[in-house]
């Protein structure tokens, strides 16, 4: 078996792990969701930093972000909130039953990407999550 060949079983593999267990049109947005919102050790002087990694943008693709906010927790603790660690709250969101560190990121400057600037804030909160098959 050839390097390329090795490394597109391990892609697919991966992909595999990622999405196991989960119904197959829920995958792709709850890895969108974890990519945007979730970040373990996320602290309010990474904000310029990941914000520019993420590329997020206003729905015109040009605007930068006016704000984002991450979870600074583990996947696993959010995907709790959809399975019984949380209380409904209408609408498919559900309000975390415990509080969590989140970062608050704003935009301060910089019209355009990838020219944003970003300041971050902290707190500790219940988080409201909208859940689809018991998965943020």
């Amino acid at each position: 078996m050839g390097v390329q060949q090795i490394f597109l079983f391990l892609v697919f593999l991966c992909a595999a792990v990622i999405t196991h267990g989960q119904p197959a049109n829920v995958g792709p947005h709850y890895q969108q969701f974890l990519r945007q919102h979730v970040k373990r050790n996320m602290n309010r002087e990474m904000c310029e930093g990941v914000m520019g990694n993420l590329r997020l943008t206003e729905p015109n693709g040009r605007n930068c972000k006016s704000k984002n906010t991450f979870i600074a927790a583990n996947s696993n603790h959010v995907r709790a909130i959809c399975t019984g660690g949380g209380t409904p709250r209408g609408n498919n969101l559900v309000e975390s039953t415990n509080p969590f560190p989140v970062v608050i990121c704003k935009h301060i400057g910089g019209d355009n990407h990838p020219r944003c600037r970003y300041r971050g804030s902290t707190s500790t909160r219940r988080v409201i999550i909208a859940c689809n098959q018991e998965w943020p």
